[in-house]
């Protein structure tokens, strides 16, 4: 059996531009200031379980991604669907999502995806990717070692690499950051150009579909 969890925006979903466009809105900013933020943003650590957050500002977290989930939820953003055609193609896999997004507007896009997640884990279950990452192995029995994890960031990679394999950490090119930052913290055998690049991860897994 292989695990397998992904991060959602620039991994799965093309959200990207739809992102931009509704964060301009709710905070009533620049194109160019979403972008400068959102960059800082992606290089930098914040969803830890030793995140100094108060309830407060948790609070205040979750009303911002209350707005920005229903804003995205009725967009029409599309899915990576050669991704996930690839993944598909994977046998003997569990599937999982931990995502800092909303599931206003992840979870009604992954049910066409076709796939079947045993997990959709967003910013509304926990602020902490690691607390949601260790329930999902509670969950299927394994440790945190035996997980392959996806993403488009280098901040998940920090978040997560010491609890991690850091082995089984692989970015994908297409998603917010791109193969040069994300070449920061992976070597280049860990990082996707193209959706195909995941059959080299498990060659012996593909069915013949």
């Amino acid at each position: 059996m292989k695990y397998l969890i992904f991060d959602f925006d620039g991994v799965l979903g093309d959200t990207n531009r739809e992102r931009i466009d509704v964060i301009k809105e709710i905070d009533n900013v620049s194109e160019e200031e979403v972008v400068a933020s959102s960059e800082r943003y992606w290089m930098q650590s914040h969803h830890t379980r030793n995140a100094d957050l108060s309830e407060e500002k948790i609070g205040e977290m979750l009303e911002w991604t209350r707005r920005f989930g229903e804003a995205m939820a009725e967009r029409d953003f599309s899915l990576f669907d050669g991704f996930i055609s690839e993944i598909a193609s994977i046998k003997d896999a569990k599937l999982a999502i931990v995502s800092s997004g909303s599931k206003l507007y992840i979870k009604p896009k992954l049910e066409s995806s076709g796939l079947a997640f045993t997990h959709i884990l967003t910013f509304e279950d926990h602020h902490s990717k690691e607390e949601k990452l260790e329930r999902i192995c509670r969950d299927w029995g394994v440790s945190t070692g035996e997980i392959y994890f996806f993403t488009d960031t280098v901040a998940d990679v920090r978040e997560l690499e010491n609890m991690l394999d850091r082995n089984k950490i692989y970015g994908c090119s297409w998603g917010y950051q791109g193969k040069e930052k994300l070449s920061l913290i992976l070597d280049s055998e860990h990082i996707f150009n193209n959706f195909s690049d995941i059959r080299e991860v498990f060659p012996e897994n593909q069915t013949s579909a």
